[in-house]
């Protein structure tokens, strides 16, 4: 046996002789493109060329350099023919000698080819004509326009969209040529579509319900039996059914019945979602500090859709529990009964309120667009006003109050997006007269209009421009006697956002705000994306609240600049805001910063 006073030297002789481990050293490298003068192509070949996208991921060898600059080659052909640019060639040099190593890939785009000819053809081989509304939109692809891949597919969408418009649910594309001719330097596209027989709208059959009734699904079908077939009242129909957050999943799928020639018996395969849910929400901001919410909701309380939300707020300023009901279908499948029912502390700068309410009320769509509802409610509070009117006496301020109101409002949506529009406009009118029936005697109404538009300046959502405005009034009780939180007030997240909660208009003495009858408040921003998730907004708002019943221009009107942070998420976007006040007064903060889901406005 080897004693181990002899095996530790054999131990190390074997360790000095052993070849050294191999170590990595990748390649690092720098890749350009040239050549190219067009910023559209420009853009995408960054955007496919692995040289520049993985270049985070170093190659371990020249080779495996040259090999991603030859796989490029065929990807950035490919990029460029998509674009029109059917004779565009690549070529590439790789200088290893270099620190970092260079990579230049020459680009010869050639010339831009065009779109000749589109032929619309039938299952016989004839020209077919295919109807289309006289105010759609013209169709993707035209003769002379460039002879991009992207508009040939869409084009076929549209014109087999349009035979669904006309009472073709059955129409399919057969064929698509596409000849691109390097002589005439042109593109010639031939679409072969098979409409199939125009048929009628038959009887509607529901499935795959649990404990929904199939009323609620049948009153939002849009279209009706014996009309002619028309995909866009279907593709209303399933929107409608998808917003209504009851389904995971809608199919609707026309079905030839042999039984009823010239018409479909339309299957509605509806998959209910989870009907409860559970969830939390948190919000910051400097002026009112730091809030969250607790709320629970179930979405079918007793099988007809109705909708109970009970919810549970804490926060620096405010605490307070609230239940709000809603039935769908009430006496008439475009309106709903709404219930309020609300226990509240609010503690603003500007008053303490403690308050009860209960509103019930109807609301009505008009159309998909257009909502108008009405409501009667009565609001008993305790008010303590914490700003000094030299005015009011002590028992003016603090004030019992039991009021009867009736809101009223009237509301415009054509937005394209409700936590994130891109285009589009919105607008809402309300008026809420008031009664008291023990208290003070108040009688008094107020009312808000408010807009707001959204514009791209291209074609995706990446730059886009959006403007609000917004006036407020009281009419019926002058300022002394109108309960502090019943007053106007401007300031915070969702108005003047430079200055604190309510905190933009007239102070007192003290610089507590003492609210207003009336208020004018403006917004302007541009919403700019960086990447898909990461965005920046820079605003300027203005506006103040004013004594009397009509904003008075000529006085203090109030600005603040201000730059926002969006991060995009699937239910919306995270908002961080930082705005500063340019008429800065004492008791004003130098910057206000609002955290919170969903765009300002």
């Amino acid at each position: 046996m080897m004693r181990p006073a002899r095996f530790v030297p054999l131990v190390l002789l074997a360790m000095l002789c052993a070849p050294a481990p191999s170590v990595r050293a990748d390649l690092k490298y720098e890749a350009k493109i040239v050549g190219v003068e067009d910023a559209g192509l420009a853009d995408l070949l960054d955007e496919v060329s692995e040289l520049k996208t993985l270049d985070d991921r170093l190659p371990p060898s020249e080779a495996a350099l040259r090999r991603r600059a030859e796989g490029d080659v065929g990807r950035l052909t490919e990029a460029a023919h998509s674009l029109g640019y059917w004779n565009a060639q690549f070529s590439f040099e790789i200088d290893a000698t270099a620190e970092p190593a260079k990579v230049t890939v020459t680009a010869v785009p050639g010339p831009l080819y065009h779109v000749a000819t589109i032929d619309i053809l039938g299952p016989d081989g004839r020209n077919l004509v295919v109807a289309r509304e006289p105010d759609a939109a013209p169709l993707p692809m035209k003769a002379g326009d460039a002879a991009r891949t992207e508009p040939v597919i869409a084009t076929e969408n549209a014109l087999l969209a349009a035979l669904g418009q006309a009472g073709h649910p059955f129409a399919r594309a057969a064929e698509r040529r596409v000849v691109v001719d390097h002589d005439t330097q042109s593109m010639a596209v031939a679409y072969t579509l098979d409409p199939g027989p125009p048929m009628r709208f038959g009887p509607a059959a529901i499935g795959g319900l649990e404990r929904l009734n199939p009323n609620y699904v049948e009153n939002r079908i849009r279209w009706h039996e014996g009309e002619t077939y028309d995909n866009r009242t279907v593709d209303e129909t399933r929107k409608a059914l998808i917003e209504s957050g009851l389904f995971s999943i809608v199919k609707i799928t026309p079905v030839a019945d042999p039984a009823a020639p010239g018409q479909v018996r339309m299957n509605v395969e509806a998959t209910e979602r989870a009907h409860r849910t559970i969830g939390v929400g948190l919000a910051y901001n400097t002026s009112e500090g730091a809030g969250a919410r607790l709320f629970w909701e179930n979405r079918n309380l007793f099988g007809n859709a109705e909708y109970l939300r009970l919810s549970l707020d804490g926060g620096q300023q405010r605490n307070g529990l609230a239940a709000n009901f809603r039935r769908p279908d009430f006496l008439d499948s475009a309106q709903d009964l709404v219930g309020v029912a609300e226990i509240a502390d609010d503690t603003p700068v500007a008053y303490t309120s403690r308050r009860a309410r209960l509103l019930i009320g109807v609301e009505r769509r008009f159309d998909r667009t257009l909502t108008g509802g009405i409501s009667l409610g009565i609001e008993k509070a305790n008010v303590e006003q914490l700003a000094n009117l030299g005015s009011l006496n002590a028992s003016q301020q603090t004030q019992r109050y039991t009021l009867i109101g009736l809101p009223m409002y009237l509301k415009l949506d054509k937005s394209d997006d409700l936590l994130n529009p891109s285009r589009g406009y919105r607008a809402q009118l309300s008026v809420v007269p008031y009664q008291s029936i023990s208290g003070p005697n108040l009688t008094f109404a107020s009312g808000r209009v408010s807009a707001s538009t959204y514009q791209r300046l291209d074609d995706s959502d990446r730059y886009i421009i959006a403007a609000a405005a917004a006036i407020s009034s009281i009419g019926g009780a002058s300022l002394a006697s109108l309960p502090a939180d019943k007053r106007i007030y401007a300031g915070g997240g969702g108005s003047v956002r430079a200055y604190g909660y309510q905190m933009a208009g007239p102070l007192d003495i003290n610089g507590r705000p003492i609210g207003g009858k009336s208020s004018l408040e403006l917004s302007l921003e541009a919403r700019i994306k960086i990447t898909e998730t990461i965005g920046i907004v820079p605003f300027i708002d203005a506006g103040s609240a004013y004594r009397t019943s009509v904003p008075q221009l000529g006085r203090r009107f109030l600005f603040g600049p201000g730059l926002g942070f969006r991060y995009y998420t699937g239910f919306g976007p995270v908002r961080l805001d930082i705005a500063t006040p340019l008429n800065r007064r004492k008791g004003d903060s130098a910057f206000q910063l609002y955290i919170s889901l969903g765009q300002a406005f």
